[in-house]
């Protein structure tokens, strides 16, 4: 599963939300939609083996308030081709009419799905109404999977944990643990989080290659360090496995989990308005989360490289401490985002939207793309898009050159001979795919952008490199005269 857009379901309208092939945590305040982006995803898909089957009914109940006519969802997938070994690309699109959606359910990708909702997190002596002595049979798990499981159970949530049991009650199982200090209980005792932890671990370890294990409020009822640690070992099983692993939180802490979990923040924008769909966890969306504001000034940018560039600028200025770098992903949202903030009335002063400048280069190409997400014909509509092109800029990149290979370019112009990233650089002579310009130097010395960037600028920025400057002018401009 590659991404699914919601072009009308709930509250969302028009949100495309893209997913890791490991961990993807979706965010956003209470009502945003997260729970809805699960419950739809848990429908995509018919079993291939021991998988869940729900159907959109489950979860999107017709009633008095609400038929869900008009529903659209679509899904694009990515598959192997077991003969060739070529990756296949495919979309299926789902939708709600008067009586039933479509398409039919038996048309659907086979994959196996498995949900684990809030009602894991309630303890197995709460759903039971027995209220006199429940006497259950127990038995050791000692098979390798109930090994792992206890173990990372241990490590998780900091117990002595020795055994997994089964305890079986009038055809029911519970789940049991042995402790190295002699205590023994079964789920019917344990504590909300604990269960849903071992209950969250067997789910992904029994699952078969492939799967896909979603879950809601994957924080609910675990301490921060626990959690933390429950996220990187799911990390670890889920690349192992090919799972793809879907998770909904309110934890702010997945800002600093970004090597493990990609994020997706829903933001919805008001009534009828398109839902805004963000990469990262920034200052405005922290203070809608926790009322609490972080730094004073945003600047806004296309991908990863981008980040490291503005970063290494606003460092050089001594100006990194106010200063926060935020991706957004396709050039589109970059039209998205500037229109949600002129549509909720927000100060314009502190944001900057920076595109890579490869693409919406031309005056009337930015007119054309803002049109689209600031329609109508009211007294003020001008002035919304005036507003809202603004706070939009670019990197001054020459004509017919990506993003990539001109760094690349000052690399090799402006970096010594004797330095090993020129080394490096210096071997590549061509690339199939322009981010190789960068990423294979990367992969060659193991490290991220920011170190490549950062030379960039010893040599060049410092250096007064004309061309590198250039490049920089509109941003650097806007940093020295909007960030004191």
């Amino acid at each position: 599963m590659k991404h699914v857009h919601f072009t009308n379901l709930k509250g969302l309208k028009n949100a495309e939300i893209s997913f890791s092939n490991t961990l993807t945590a979706i965010m956003g305040v209470n009502g945003a939609g997260k729970t809805t982006v699960i419950h739809a995803l848990a429908c995509l898909y018919k079993p291939d083996g021991r998988g869940e089957n729900h159907k959109f009914p489950e979860f999107f109940i017709p009633n008095t308030d609400a038929l869900w006519n008009g529903s659209v969802l679509t899904v694009a997938n990515e598959s192997v081709d077991s003969k060739t070994g070529e990756k296949v690309s495919s979309e299926m699109t789902f939708f709600k009419n008067v009586d039933r959606w479509h398409p039919r359910y038996s048309a659907r990708p086979k994959r196996n799905t498995y949900y684990i909702g809030i009602d894991s997190c309630l303890p197995d002596i709460e759903k039971k109404s027995a209220t006199s002595r429940i006497i259950y049979k127990t038995e050791t798990l000692s098979d390798k999977q109930s090994s792992n499981i206890i173990e990372l159970a241990a490590y998780i949530l900091n117990k002595p944990y020795e055994t997994l049991l089964d305890n079986s009650y009038k055809r029911k199982h519970f789940l049991g643990v042995d402790l190295n200090t002699g205590l023994r209980y079964s789920s019917l005792s344990m504590g909300s989080g604990e269960q849903r932890v071992i209950k969250i671990l067997r789910t992904v370890q029994n699952a078969e290659q492939y799967s896909l294990i979603l879950i809601d409020e994957i924080d609910l009822l675990l301490h921060v360090s626990a959690l933390n640690r429950l996220i990187k070992k799911l990390h670890e099983i889920s690349a192992k496995k090919n799972i793809q692993i879907v998770f909904t939180t309110h934890s702010i802490g997945m800002a600093n989990l970004k090597d493990y979990v990609k994020i997706q923040y829903i933001n919805n924008n008001g009534e009828g308005k398109d839902t805004s769909v963000y990469e990262e966890v920034t200052p405005d969306l922290i203070l809608s989360m926790t009322g609490q504001k972080v730094k004073s000034h945003i600047i806004y940018v296309e991908d990863r490289l981008a980040a490291a560039l503005v970063r290494e600028l606003v460092r050089q200025k001594g100006k990194a401490v106010s200063v926060d770098v935020v991706q957004f992903g396709a050039v589109s949202n970059a039209f998205t985002l500037a229109a949600s903030f002129v549509i909720q009335n927000e100060s314009l002063e502190n944001k900057l939207i920076v595109l890579d400048g490869d693409v919406c280069r031309e005056k009337k190409d930015k007119e054309e793309q803002i049109k689209k997400k600031l329609t109508g014909t009211e007294e003020d509509s001008e002035e919304k898009r005036a507003k809202a092109l603004s706070i939009i800029t670019e990197f001054n990149l020459p004509e017919n050159v990506s993003p990539e290979e001109f760094l690349f370019q000052m690399i090799l112009q402006c970096i010594p001979h004797e330095n090993e990233i020129y080394s490096i650089a210096a071997e590549i002579n061509a690339v199939n795919d322009s981010h190789e310009w960068i990423n294979r130097i990367c992969n060659a010395l193991d490290c991220d952008y920011n170190l490549i960037v950062r030379e960039i600028f010893r040599y060049a920025y410092e250096g007064k490199n004309a061309t590198l400057l250039s490049y920089l002018k509109q941003v650097e401009e806007w940093v020295d005269s909007h960030v004191r």
